[in-house]
C-alpha cells in the first residue's frame, strides 16, 4: 500500500493514530517538490515571477445528526480532502495581494478552468497524483496572481501613495507539529441523545418548530511554504445546537436556542445536564408565547447576564480587536467601517479603566468548559501567542496575521480561516483598584435598581439570552423559512430572553425586543460587572469576508466574561407586520 493512501485511510477513520511528520513522508515531499519546481520554472517573460508559494492540504471527516420531535431527520458522514494554494508575485514590499478586483472570480482563476482555493481533491492520492493536483492549482493561482499584480500596479500609477506599508513580512524557516490524537465519535450515543433532546418539544403544543443538531468536525492539516515553514496539525470541535420557534397570538415570530460546543465529544455536558437545559429552553419559549411586549422603548440601565453578556461582547466589541488592512482597488483604497473602530485606536481608551481583555489561544479549558477557540498553531504556521489586548481600559494591541498594517507590523499567531481572526478572549476586572465595580449577582441588580430610582424608571431590564448570528442564518433561517424578524443594522442586537426587574425583586418576561445604539463607545459606559465569569463557545462569523479571502465563513471562538451592567442602553419593541399564525392549533398532545 502506498504511504499516501495509508494517510487517507487514517483520515477516514478520524486519524485514530497521530500522523508522523517525517522528511520522507510522501505528502510533504510532494508539496515541497512542487513548490521548488514552481519557484524555479514557473515564469512567463512578460509576467512577474513568484517569490512565495504556500500549499495547504486539509483532510476532513465531518459527521452530523439532526433530530426533531424524537426522530432522526438525517445523519451524514462526509469525508473530504481539499487543497489551497497561495502565490505572491513581485516582492514583499509590493506584490499582488491586498488588492481587490471585483471583475475577477472570487475563487479560482478568472476563467474558472481550475480552482485553487478549497479545491476538492481525491481522498486517495499518491505522490504523483498529488503533484498533478498541485500543478493544476498552482498554475491557476499564478495566472490570477500575475493578473492582479498588473492591475494593482496600474491602479497606483496615477496616484500618490500615502500608505507604503509592505504587503508581506518574511519569516525564517520553522517546522511545527500539533498532532494530538483525534478522539473517536460515538455515533450511537449522539444519535440517541439527539432523539431524547428533541422529544422534549413534543410536550409543548405551542411550539411549532424545533430541531436538535449534533456536529463533529475533525480535520488533519498539512502546510508547506517556500520559506521552509511547515506544520501538521489536528483540529476538531463538537457542537450541539437546539433551535425552537413559534408565533404568538398576534403573529409575532418567537424563538429560543441552546448551544453547547467543546473540542472533544466527551467534553460536552452530560445527558442529564443537556436534558435539563433543553427542558428549560422549551419552557421559556412556551412562556414567551403568552408574555407581553414592551409598550414603549426603554432607555436606562441594563444588565446582560450569562449567554447574553457573552453575545454582546462577541458581536459588538470583540470583532474590532482584529487587525484589518483595507485593500486597494481600481479607485484607490477601499474604505470599510465594518469592525474597523480600533484600527487607529491603539493607546486610546476603549473600556472603563477597571476592565482588561486578554487573548488566550493556547488555553484549552476554563474550569470544566473546553474552549473551542484554543489552538497551538495558526494557519500560517505561527505559534499562537497570548496577547494583552486591553489593559486597564486602554487598547494595547490587535490580533494579527503576517499581513502588516500601519499600526501592527508583526503576526501574533491569529491567522485563522483565511485572515486574522478571534481565538479565545477573556474580559477581567481589577477588583483591587475598583472594588465597587465587581459585584455579586444581587448587588449588581441592586445597583441597577438604584440607577432606575434616580431616573424615576419603574423597572430595570435584564437580558439573559441574545440571538447568535450563526444560528440565525443557518438553523433558525431554515426552520422559519426566513420569516424570523432579526435586528438589522450594525448597532442592533436581537434579544431572545428579556425580563423587567421591579424594585420588589419581581421579574416579568417580555417578548419581541432588540437592543439599539450598540456602538463600541457604549462599552465605555459599563459601570460594573459580576464576580463570576463563564466561558461561552460559539461559531464566530469571519471578520474579513470569505468571498475575498476564500476562507471559512465561521470559525470556532470563545469569550470568557462576567455579567455586565451598562449605565444606559435602549431596548426597543419589535415593530412591523408579522405573518399570520396557523388557523388551527398544533395537533401535538391531541389524541
Amino acid at each position: 500500500m502506498k504511504i499516501f493512501k495509508k494517510y487517507a485511510f487514517l483520515a477516514l477513520f478520524l486519524l485514530s493514530k497521530p500522523a508522523l511528520f517525517a522528511g520522507n513522508d510522501d505528502i510533504v515531499r510532494a508539496m515541497r517538490d512542487e513548490i521548488q519546481r514552481s519557484l524555479s520554472q514557473l515564469s512567463v517573460p512578460t509576467l512577474q515571477k513568484p517569490y512565495y508559494v504556500e500549499y495547504t492540504l486539509t483532510i476532513r471527516d465531518g459527521q452530523s445528526i439532526k433530530a426533531s420531535l424524537g426522530g432522526i431527520v438525517h445523519e451524514r458522514r462526509s469525508p473530504s480532502a481539499s487543497l489551497s494554494v497561495g502565490i505572491r508575485v513581485g516582492k514583499p514590499e509590493f506584490d499582488n495581494t491586498n488588492y481587490f478586483d471585483v471583475s475577477l472570480g472570487f475563487f479560482g482563476s478568472a476563467d474558472d478552468e481550475e480552482s485553487f482555493r478549497n479545491r476538492r481533491v481525491p481522498l486517495e492520492l499518491d505522490y504523483s497524483s498529488l503533484r498533478r493536483e498541485l500543478w493544476l492549482a498552482t498554475d491557476a493561482c499564478y495566472k490570477q496572481a500575475a493578473e492582479l499584480y498588473a492591475k494593482k500596479e496600474a491602479s497606483i500609477k496615477n496616484r500618490m501613495r500615502t500608505d507604503t506599508t509592505p504587503d508581506f513580512k518574511a519569516m525564517p524557516p520553522q517546522i511545527l507539529t500539533d498532532t494530538e490524537e483525534i478522539p473517536a465519535f460515538d455515533a450511537p450515543y449522539f444519535r440517541q441523545l439527539a432523539k431524547d433532546l428533541s422529544a422534549v418539544f413534543s410536550e409543548y403544543s405551542a411550539i411549532s418548530g424545533s430541531s436538535v443538531n449534533v456536529e463533529y468536525s475533525p480535520e488533519h492539516v498539512f502546510y508547506v511554504n517556500s520559506e521552509g515553514r511547515e506544520y501538521q496539525k489536528n483540529e476538531y470541535y463538537t457542537g450541539l445546537e437546539v433551535v425552537s420557534s413559534t408565533q404568538a397570538s398576534d403573529g409575532m415570530p418567537l424563538a429560543d436556542i441552546y448551544t453547547s460546543y467543546s473540542r472533544k465529544p466527551s467534553e460536552l455536558p452530560t445527558h442529564d445536564s443537556l436534558m435539563n437545559a433543553v427542558k428549560q429552553t422549551a419552557a421559556t419559549l412556551n412562556r414567551l408565547t403568552f408574555s407581553t411586549t414592551l409598550a414603549d422603548a426603554y432607555s436606562g440601565p441594563v444588565i446582560f447576564e450569562d449567554q447574553a453578556a457573552a453575545e454582546i461582547v462577541a458581536q459588538m466589541f470583540a470583532p474590532n480587536l482584529v487587525a484589518q488592512r483595507q485593500p486597494l482597488t481600481e479607485r484607490g483604497m477601499q474604505e470599510s467601517e465594518r469592525y474597523s473602530a480600533f484600527q487607529n485606536k491603539i493607546g486610546g481608551r476603549v473600556l472603563p479603566e477597571f476592565l482588561s481583555i486578554t487573548a488566550i489561544p493556547t488555553k484549552n479549558n476554563f474550569g470544566v468548559t473546553s474552549l473551542i477557540g484554543s489552538y497551538a498553531i495558526d494557519d500560517e504556521g505561527i505559534a499562537a501567542q497570548q496577547v494583552n489586548l486591553v489593559e486597564n481600559g486602554y487598547l494595547k494591541a490587535l490580533l494579527s496575521s503576517r499581513i502588516p498594517t500601519k499600526r501592527v507590523k508583526q503576526s501574533n499567531g491569529h491567522q485563522r480561516g483565511g485572515a486574522a481572526m478571534l481565538s479565545s478572549i477573556e474580559l477581567t476586572a481589577k477588583p483591587e483598584k475598583k472594588a465597587d465595580k465587581q459585584l455579586e449577582t444581587n448587588a449588581l441588580r441592586q445597583k441597577m435598581l438604584k440607577l432606575c430610582k434616580d431616573r424615576e424608571l419603574p423597572y430595570g431590564i435584564i437580558v439573559r439570552k441574545a440571538l447568535n448570528q450563526n444560528i440565525l442564518f443557518t438553523a433558525l433561517y431554515e426552520q422559519t423559512a426566513g420569516e424570523y424578524p432579526f435586528a438589522q443594522g450594525e448597532t442592533k442586537l436581537s434579544l431572545l430572553e428579556v425580563y423587567k426587574l421591579f424594585p420588589n425583586g419581581k421579574e416579568e418576561l417580555v417578548r419581541g425586543t432588540e437592543a439599539a445604539g450598540l456602538t463600541v463607545q457604549a462599552f465605555k459606559d459599563i459601570i460594573a460587572v459580576g464576580k463570576k465569569s463563564s466561558a461561552y463557545n460559539y461559531l464566530a462569523p469571519a471578520i474579513a469576508s470569505p468571498f475575498v479571502t476564500g476562507g471559512s465563513q465561521y470559525i470556532g471562538a470563545t469569550v470568557i466574561v462576567p455579567d455586565i451592567l451598562f449605565e444606559d442602553l435602549e431596548i426597543r419593541p419589535l415593530e412591523g407586520d408579522f405573518p399570520k399564525p396557523p388557523f388551527l392549533s398544533s395537533p401535538l398532545g391531541k389524541k
